[in-house]
């Protein structure tokens, strides 16, 4: 009887069978496998035999270094400059009537991708702070397709109202996104105007409440946290003149934040039954100071980091831990992370949560050190269900395992996998590869299916699809 398999053996550099045998185990400990799944990004094609130090130690250090990876390293434009650059774009083809001009707003977003899945997704050792930029970016949700000033700077928005302050006070970070020109193109406040205002009372303008609604609802407090109706009217006046530079004469460059003075609701605004005086744009940036230390938007985003990172249904010990923390510290960030990573119930080892379709792909492509073309990257996370920067509404994409769970969802990540393992190097050897990447968190049973692989690519895709790959 013929050897089973035998014609692939000389061609893929392994031969398949039904039992491991001589297969060389991770001596990385349990913790730090978990760890680069739970609260990174996932294993570099180095394996996890390649980290320096315990994960959890590694977790502290970024903590404790306060930054995280700028994208392009300075040499990305600025959003003003891409705002101002659309806006020309757009002013001048409608001038010309010339609609056969390359639009830059596609160009600046592929440059973007570029930047972070061809270098700083990729190069982190662990990655908890870009899963931490991923969490506040869809916490602060804006989509690309809400029109070319947003579709062209939501990459800088993300460089500039929220690299920069993952490991600060959650105030400073509130208070960058909602003056990011960015958010107040996505939720309509750049023209919001107090109707008691110069331009309102002489053009007959009103407020528009979206972004005081998701400040109070997504952002802060939380939906179910007491806020009345009259709260959300009195903080969209208090916002009012809050707005984008549109016009090279404006008192700030096209495309920058500026408060427009004539455009503000005069008058003392109460919010939550706290009183604050008319103070020009301080006003709703003192609200937002008080938002941010609120009880509430301590439960609230509390509530949500241990979703994010620990179970669909989080234990009430940590989000009462985290909160504590959180209202002890005057919401300093850094001391919130460092609870969430000290605490027993973030590191029960039964995976809890699936892999979005964003972190699977950036897994896959870190596993095996390959890069796709922007193009490439955008096809493969819309089919995957998670268009990247494009989230359904304010409220971001959903962080609940079931969301992601659906058979067109997990058939297009079969497909993605299928195509990340044809790139990957051919003298890989899936049985080497996935104890490498996965360490102690792989289990027998997976390693026997992977091992019957018939082709290299299969078994290469089986790992990217095995439980203790897809699951976190």
């Amino acid at each position: 009887m013929p050897e089973p398999h035998f014609r692939l053996k000389d061609a893929l550099g392994f031969e398949p069978r039904s039992r491991i045998f001589g297969v060389r185990r991770s001596s990385v400990d349990f913790e730090s496998a978990l760890a680069l799944s739970r609260f990174g990004l996932g294993s570099t094609v180095a394996g996890l035999e390649a980290l320096p130090g315990p994960a959890r130690d590694m977790i502290h250090d970024e903590i404790d270094r306060g930054r995280v990876a700028m994208p392009g390293q300075g040499r990305l434009p600025t959003s003003s400059q891409l705002i101002a650059e659309a806006a020309e774009f757009f002013r001048s083809r409608k001038a010309s009537s010339d609609d056969k001009t390359v639009s830059p707003v596609s160009a600046a977003l592929d440059a973007e991708i570029t930047a972070r899945y061809h270098d700083v997704l990729m190069t982190a050792p662990v990655g908890f702070g870009e899963r931490l930029v991923m969490f506040w970016m869809n916490h602060f949700a804006v989509s690309v397709d809400k029109g070319s000033s947003v579709h062209i700077s939501t990459g800088a928005y993300e460089r500039e109202a929220i690299r920069p302050y993952v490991y600060g006070r959650f105030t400073d970070l509130l208070l960058a996104v909602e003056t990011h020109p960015t958010m107040l193109y996505y939720l309509d406040n750049v023209a919001s105007t107090g109707p008691n205002s110069k331009v309102g009372q002489s053009m007959g303008r009103d407020i528009n409440e979206n972004l005081a609604r998701e400040i109070l609802e997504l952002h802060t407090l939380g939906v179910d946290s007491g806020y009345s109706q009259a709260d959300v009217t009195a903080f969209a006046q208090a916002l009012t003149g809050w707005s984008a530079s549109r016009r090279a004469h404006d008192k700030a460059p096209v495309g920058e934040f500026t408060f427009r003075d004539n455009q503000h609701e005069p008058g003392e605004k109460t919010i939550l039954g706290e009183s604050y005086r008319e103070d020009g744009f301080f006003q709703a940036a003192d609200i937002m100071v008080g938002l941010s230390r609120h009880p509430a938007t301590a439960k609230h985003i509390s509530t949500k980091l241990a979703r994010h990172f620990v179970a669909d249904d989080p234990p009430g010990s940590l989000v009462n831990r985290l909160a504590e923390t959180w209202m002890a510290t005057d919401a300093d960030l850094p001391s919130v992370y460092a609870i969430l990573i000290d605490s027993e119930e973030s590191w029960v080892p039964a995976p809890a949560k699936l892999r979005t379709p964003q972190e699977h792909l950036i897994a896959m492509l870190r596993a095996t050190d390959t890069r796709l073309a922007p193009g490439l990257i955008k096809r493969a996370l819309t089919a995957m269900g998670q268009p990247l920067w494009k989230p359904p509404g304010p409220n971001g994409f959903p962080d609940i395992s079931a969301a992601w769970l659906t058979p067109e969802g997990l058939s297009a990540r079969m497909e993605v996998a299928a195509l990340v393992a044809a790139r990957t190097a051919r003298d890989t050897d899936p049985r080497e590869f996935a104890p490498a990447i996965l360490g102690p968190r792989l289990n027998d049973t997976t390693l026997d299916a992977i091992a019957r692989a018939d082709t290299l690519r299969q078994g290469i895709s089986l790992a990217f699809m095995a439980p203790e790959f897809i699951r976190r």
